[in-house]
């Protein structure tokens, strides 16, 4: 079991690369695959390729015989920047963001059942801000990268010609890494607030697990209508080690050999979108989501025992206020057939910022809120297709003031970012 867990957390990484702060709906990235991305993530009552099976399983259904789309995506910052009353207005270190994700389905002769598999690079978040002034007088490095790749064996059922129903099973898989000033440590024996020890956490990773439910139904050729349904699943994050910069009283870096995260989870989701076929060549396409992250990201707590310094602390615990609030995600996107063989696409995407300001770091401040998304596809012949999408997450600023890190009132957070997807796929 344990070679079985490692060999699929390498499939993971392989679509996740190195540093995650994709834009998107909280932690979720707003569309998977070329079509879905191009027409603003509004994809529940489209969902025809094989990354239905990462948005409403159902839709593999209407992907005939065999499906596989190889699916890939770079986004770059053009603003993601963080100031504060200590001097500071630096942007992230992490210029470029890389991830892949990829899906097979068959439908199983030409009964009513298709089957499929799917790894998706799911979102996460994080930022590095290298050389920042500290409250203590020090520069030091500020980041977090949590990485969020998911699998997702699907099966999908048409019921008939109006009607198909699918399930995924979803595989999370989830990796952090943080440092919070680990070169600092200061003592104050007089003002007890002002004593800091720098940390830098590594090597946590963990598997979650959950189903996804969808629904797809053909009113009339010109309108279909979808649903899906995703359970929430918890994040476990263990296994790694917490290297405690204990400098100023006498300890050097202490490193906790046991170390967790605990209380992070993915929120159950229920999504419902309509598309509508105004005339031949154009599709319009329409949905709503609702995100529970209330119930989802309350509070986390970093626990950390067995020091390799018997004059530490034997155990800590690190609470982090979180209290992320729902999101409602509206979407909407159109495609227009130019040609039999090309098609373009257009789409836009409303998600308020799940964080309070009160709760808001620079570590983990996925703040975008709107998005505007293009693209277009040419099938070379009935096998071979080739799609691009590009999505444009507009310039959000948000002041905040989180008594639980060093930046006192008036620091703000800054997110622009351009994204874009390229996916190849074959059919057979």
């Amino acid at each position: 079991m344990n070679r079985a867990r490692a060999t699929l957390a390498a499939l993971l990484l392989v679509c996740l690369f190195p540093v995650p702060a994709f834009p998107g709906n909280g932690l979720n990235m707003m569309g998977f695959g070329t079509e879905s991305v191009g027409m603003g993530g509004a994809d529940l009552a489209v969902a025809r390729d094989t990354t239905a099976m990462n948005t409403n399983p159902a839709g593999i259904t209407q992907v005939p015989g065999s499906g596989l789309d190889m699916y890939g995506a770079l986004a770059y910052p053009l603003s993601v920047v963080h100031r504060d009353r200590f001097g500071n207005d630096a942007e992230v270190s992490n210029r470029l963001i890389v991830l892949g994700s990829g899906g097979y389905t068959r439908q199983l002769g030409d009964g009513p059942v298709t089957m499929g598999i799917g790894f998706f690079a799911q979102g996460g978040a994080g930022n590095v801000f290298k050389n920042l002034a500290t409250p203590f007088g020090t520069r030091d490095e500020l980041s977090s990268q949590f990485r969020i790749g998911k699998v997702t064996p699907t099966v999908a059922y048409k019921v008939n010609d109006s009607l198909s129903l699918g399930v995924s099973l979803q595989v999370v898989y989830t990796d952090i890494r943080q440092k919070a000033f680990p070169e600092t440590s200061v003592f104050d024996p007089v003002d007890p607030a002002r004593t800091f020890f720098g940390t830098e956490v590594k090597g946590m990773d963990g598997f979650g697990y959950g189903v996804k439910l969808g629904a797809l139904y053909k009113v009339s050729d010109r309108l279909t209508v979808g649903a899906a349904y995703t359970g929430k699943m918890s994040l476990p994050l263990r296994g790694g080690k917490v290297i405690v910069n204990m400098t100023s009283v006498g300890l050097g870096k202490v490193t906790y050999s046991d170390a967790r995260i605990e209380g992070m989870s993915l929120p159950q989701e229920f999504g419902v979108g309509i598309a509508v076929r105004v005339v031949k060549p154009l599709l319009f396409s329409a949905e709503v989501n609702w995100i529970d992250w209330s119930g989802a990201l309350k509070t986390s707590t970093l626990r950390a025992s067995n020091p390799d310094n018997p004059a530490a602390p034997p155990t800590l615990a690190l609470p982090s206020t979180l209290n992320w609030r729902d999101q409602y995600v509206f979407a909407v996107g159109a495609a227009y057939d130019l040609t039999e063989k090309a098609i373009l696409r257009a789409g836009y995407n409303y998600g308020r910022n799940p964080i309070p300001a009160g709760t808001l770091s620079p570590m983990l401040d996925p703040i975008g809120e709107q998005t505007v998304t293009f693209g277009g596809g040419y099938s070379f012949s009935k096998r071979w297709q080739a799609n691009a999408a590009v999505e444009y997450t507009l310039k959000n600023r948000v002041k905040y003031d989180n008594p639980e890190i060093p930046f006192g009132p008036g620091a703000e957070e800054e997110q622009e970012v351009i994204v874009v997807h390229l996916m190849l796929s074959r059919r057979w």
